[in-house]
């Protein structure tokens, strides 16, 4: 009997021990995370998963209380800012199809949208529906016209000195550029622009202002900003996106970056560049009714990322391009009929209003892609 009951002691303390272990790993991964220790968050949340491989909302540890454990999500967030984007998806994945949290989806949309709006199919059903979403994947949509173009204001200086802020500047423009999404204006041009109107020194500008110095630059929306240095010498960065028809904000996000030094503040601002891009999926779809002179509905609403105040190119298309001699269909050709801003987001379809005079008539099953 004494030797059950001392076999028993020693299972329940090798069972703490291990709790600890895994709980100890994985909370040393999530604070190196935290502060931008990637490699070290990696290491850690490895170690961590190989002393108990397992993803769940909540676990009970050896007392009574629970705690929210995700080593799959955390390691795969770790791996996105280490630029490993396979094994970033491939944990974000695991994570988000046990238990399908905010963050691992956000993730998830900067790495591969798709996956989100068209899952693996299920077993036994049918590899497509009609009634599945069409918001497609950057690369296979059809990009009509010029992308949104976009400038990026100097950034206001809060307690940080002037070279933040020109690192905050010069970290977001290249890191727009990089995206591939936007039609980013150069520096210089927009500097002269400043100049000219005698903006640019005191690096204040509001909304108003901004959208008006972005409809000299020809741009549809304008990044409005600031840098604030906090007492124990932090950075917290702010962007807000202004249209420049309206001078409303589009969308605004923020990053903290733990120190002033170049890359910590690279990694803040390249959050903040993913988050813009996130926000603007690029979308495509087809116009079902137009019902009145000047309006339109589309079928794309809020599920696949549309949000007022976005522009769209309107367009059709024609006859099959076909190469001379092999005959390959090549394509369609394109004829763009205008250009509209969505006015009113829903579920799944949008209303917009029709900019300017169309260079043709656009009917229903006409085709749309945001700008």
């Amino acid at each position: 009997m004494k030797k059950k009951l001392l076999l028993l002691i020693l299972i329940v303390v090798s069972m703490v021990y291990a709790g600890e272990k895994w709980f100890r790993l994985y909370k040393q991964g999530v604070e190196a995370l935290q502060n931008g220790q990637y490699e070290l968050a990696v290491q850690k949340l490895e170690a961590a998963l190989a002393a108990k491989d397992r993803e769940t909302k909540k676990i009970r540890t050896y007392g009574m209380h629970f705690i929210e454990y995700f080593p799959h999500r955390e390691l795969g967030i770790a791996y996105y800012f280490l630029d490993k984007k396979k094994k970033a998806l491939f944990h974000l994945k695991k994570s988000y199809k046990t238990e399908p949290t905010e963050r691992a989806r956000s993730y998830l949309k900067k790495l591969a949208g798709d996956y989100l709006d068209n899952p693996p199919p299920q077993k036994n059903m049918p590899p497509e529906s009609k009634n599945a979403p069409v918001r497609a994947h950057a690369s296979k949509l059809k990009l009509v016209g010029e992308r949104m173009g976009i400038a990026v204001l100097p950034f206001e200086n809060k307690g940080a000195s002037r070279d933040l802020g020109n690192i905050v500047l010069d970290k977001m423009i290249n890191a727009l550029v990089n995206k591939g999404r936007f039609k980013v204006i150069e520096r210089a041009q927009l500097e002269k622009i400043l100049e000219e109107q005698q903006l640019g020194q005191s690096g204040i500008i509001d909304a108003s202002t901004a959208a008006e110095i972005g409809k000299g630059l020809g741009v549809d929306a304008m990044v409005l900003g600031s840098v604030a240095v906090t007492p124990d010498g932090a950075a917290s960065i702010d962007a807000r996106l202004i249209d420049t028809e309206s001078a409303k904000i589009i969308l605004a996000h923020d990053a903290y970056a733990r120190d002033k030094s170049v890359q910590t503040v690279k990694t803040a601002v390249q959050q903040l560049a993913d988050d813009i891009t996130t926000d603007l999926p690029l979308v495509q779809g087809f116009v079902i009714q137009t019902p009145q002179p000047g309006s339109l509905m589309l079928d794309m609403g809020s599920q696949s990322g549309l949000r007022k105040g976005v522009k769209c190119v309107i367009y059709k298309e024609g006859k099959e391009i076909r190469h001379p001699v092999s005959g390959e269909v090549l394509g369609k050709e394109t004829i763009i009929l205008g250009t509209a801003i969505i006015t009113e987001v829903y579920d799944k379809y949008s209303n917009a209003r029709i900019e300017g005079t169309p260079k043709g008539a656009i009917t229903v099953g006409d085709r749309f892609v945001t700008k």
